[in-house]
């Protein structure tokens, strides 16, 4: 779904875009793509700004200005900018850029090249692990009483699973919808 505001949205759409600013809201970081081909059109910053406006405060903002092969002579400017700033300029179309873009989502996971066996997590999957401890601990200790009401054990074992999903990539149906959502409704 393409993130903006104002103008007729249909209710498939407006779906679209919920489940995106709801994605955003979880995100370690953000990818803010930019289309130099409109970059320099009044209604296009005025909807960029919008959008960087309700950005949350506190998620990484990466800017990416594609389109570079079609830049008009308007961004020129904004193209210089954007370079001397050091953000991302790439042309998707031609593969311009794109290995720049795949180095900075790497150095933003944090990912290092490193030998054998050695194991990194992102933050969120190691909460989710702590919730999947908690969970279990709760389970050993219904199951070691020897409890009467075993809906109570069966709930803790459920959470466990849901956090462990959370890792694993395990899809409920919502996430199903978000994956097509993904998939074809892209752009802004």
């Amino acid at each position: 779904a393409g993130l903006r505001h104002g103008g007729e949205v249909d209710e498939v759409e407006q779906i679209g875009i919920d489940r995106a600013w709801g994605q955003i809201e979880q995100a370690d970081a953000v990818l803010f793509l930019h289309d130099l081909s409109r970059a320099d059109q009044a209604d296009y910053q005025a909807a960029d700004a919008l959008i960087a406006a309700d950005l949350p405060a506190d998620v990484t903002l990466v800017p990416v200005w594609n389109k570079r092969d079609r830049c008009s002579l308007g961004a020129q400017p904004l193209l210089a900018r954007a370079e001397a700033a050091g953000e991302l300029v790439i042309s998707a179309k031609q593969g311009d850029g794109l290995e720049a873009l795949r180095q900075r989502l790497l150095d933003l996971a944090g990912w290092q090249h490193a030998g054998d066996g050695l194991f990194m997590a992102r933050e969120r999957h190691l909460q989710a692990l702590r919730r999947v401890g908690e969970h279990l601990a709760l389970a050993h200790e219904h199951l070691a009483a020897q409890a009467e009401h075993l809906d109570l054990l069966a709930e803790e074992l459920r959470l466990a699973h849901q956090a462990l999903g959370e890792i694993t990539g395990e899809f409920s149906a919502d996430d199903l919808l978000g994956e097509i959502f993904s998939r074809f409704c892209i752009g802004k």
